[in-house]
């Protein structure tokens, strides 16, 4: 494996002072060190050390992707002419021995050579990400994290488990954090699109990081991480994570084939049950059996509208992988424009209010609207709870968009009333008595609509209506005769007074 002229310095300024690094290459272009003959040229490619310069290469042009190491004997600097493209040369402290140079750049070119073994040897092997990321610890120093490109943790170092101070990497409520802070920064959305490694700056998860980004059919899809906890970075280790993740990409070929073997996920499925592809109560029964979902099992759906800001980021996959951490029992999936969660109430051991309870921060700190069926006591009702939720999320929307969670139970009766109008318009649907109450108060500014609306929401008690109406009980009783006389209403009538009801339910509306 090839190094760089930054990395070889780098590790020659603990024994050798060399002040600042920034004029020395950072490509890995330069093969294991040589000592040069005098034949008229530099060697291209390699770490040249040598104790006087050869004759002939003192005019020789230091090739580009060369470097010299000068390692002038007895006391003093070097009186010998340097050659041309000194900025290529490096001249040692005087009495250094080029011998010890050059064997202490074999042990570090062994130990870099090791390292791409390594990482060669356990792709072929198929091994895990994670085994590639703790053979490449000892490179960077640091912890290494491998996420998907909607932010979800697919990988990182055993060090993270080993060093308390470090858990916070992969801490969900944290992870959300900064990703939620990361979104609103341009600097975070654009580097989707970077195909070179780059730093991400200090301010917005804590700390500077180290990035690759890694792509599948030329859209973005991982990436590699590298937080500056431990030791510090620089430059040179720019090439260096890009050179691991080449074998992360090798590795996540291996993955995509394996992967292509998996038949049905449950998330597959439940999305296939609501979108009525699969009708087949059997079939279903026996493919839900597999996730330990049974039809004597209790269920419930919610779903959830995503903000804008989360869909342009594509978190989504990020935000049902928490769902699923926080709810047991659950499987969340996109579908369509929004989130979808289904909850195997029995599996959870708790009632639809206890799991709202356990995620509403997450939630309203996510942004998402949420819409929650009732119980459902059969598989056979999945898709019922699907349209539920929807329903519940829908109608809640409209009429109190204030509100974080709409049940279904709570919009159930104006869902009704909505319906009701869907073929015929308003004031084809509702009762006629009313209709014309209402256009008899309009008329003579009379108050006969809101009387009788008061009377029955108060099951017909005059003393409770008239209080709430804040008139006295005679002209209560006064109007509700003049309201028998306008529209022939009979109060012992239960089939009218329910119409009623239903009407100005729908009026209300």
């Amino acid at each position: 494996m090839k190094l760089s002229a930054r990395i070889i310095m780098n590790h020659l300024k603990k024994e050798y002072p060399a002040g600042d690094l920034s004029r020395f290459s950072v490509s890995l272009d330069l093969a294991r060190p040589v000592f040069p003959e005098d034949t008229g040229s530099w060697p291209r490619g390699r770490v040249c050390i040598c104790a006087v310069i050869p004759p002939s290469l003192a005019e020789a042009p230091v090739p580009p992707n060369s470097l010299v190491l000068l390692c002038p004997p007895g006391k003093g600097r070097s009186s010998a002419k340097l050659p041309v493209h000194s900025d290529k040369v490096f001249e040692m402290p005087a009495g250094t021995d080029p011998e010890a140079v050059f064997n202490r750049l074999q042990i570090l070119y062994d130990t870099y050579e090791k390292w791409d073994s390594t990482l060669l040897e356990l792709v072929r092997n198929e091994e895990s990400i994670q085994s590639l990321l703790d053979a490449s610890f000892p490179i960077f120093r640091n912890p290494l994290l491998f996420r998907t490109a909607d932010f979800r943790m697919a990988a990182c170092s055993s060090i993270i488990e080993e060093l308390p101070e470090l858990r916070s990497l992969i801490d969900p409520v944290s992870s959300f954090e900064t990703l939620t802070t990361s979104q609103m920064e341009p600097v975070y959305s654009e580097a989707a699109r970077r195909t070179e490694p780059f730093f991400l700056p200090e301010y917005l998860s804590g700390v500077r990081e180290l990035c690759a980004n890694l792509f599948t059919h030329r859209i973005f899809s991982h990436r590699l991480t590298i937080p500056e906890s431990l030791e510090p970075l620089d430059d040179f280790h720019l090439p260096l994570i890009a050179h691991l993740a080449g074998y992360l990409q090798m590795a996540l070929s291996y993955t995509d084939i394996d992967n292509a073997g998996e038949t049905y996920p449950l998330e597959d499925l439940l999305r296939d049950i609501i979108s009525r592809k699969v009708t087949d109560q059997t079939r279903i029964d026996n493919n839900l059996a597999e996730y330990g979902w049974y039809p004597s099992h209790s269920y419930c759906c919610l779903n959830l509208k995503m903000a804008s800001l989360a869909q342009q980021n594509l978190t989504s996959q990020y935000l049902c992988r928490n769902l699923e951490e926080i709810i047991t029992g659950s499987c969340a999936f996109r579908y369509e424009n929004e989130l979808v969660i289904f909850v195997n109430l029995t599996r959870f051991d708790g009632t639809i209010d206890q799991l709202l309870n356990d995620s509403i921060v997450f939630l309203r700190d996510s942004f998402l609207k949420t819409g929650v069926s009732n119980a459902a006591e059969s598989t056979a009702d999945l898709a019922y709870c699907y349209q539920q939720a929807r329903i519940a999320l829908e109608t809640g929307s409209r009429y109190q968009p204030y509100l974080w969670v709409h049940k279904f139970d709570d919009v159930s009766l104006t869902y009704m009333t909505e319906c009701c109008t869907r073929e015929l318009p308003t004031h084809m649907i509702c009762s006629q008595k009313l209709l014309k109450l209402k256009a008899h108060d309009e008329e003579h500014h009379s108050e006969y609509y809101e009387t009788l609306k008061t009377y029955l929401n108060t099951h017909l008690n005059a003393v409770q209506a008239s209080k709430k109406l804040f008139i006295h009980r005679s002209t209560f009783l006064y109007r509700i005769e003049r309201i028998r006389e306008l529209i022939n209403i009979d109060f012992d009538n239960e089939d009218m007074l329910f119409y009623l009801m239903i009407s100005f339910r729908i009026l209300s509306l």
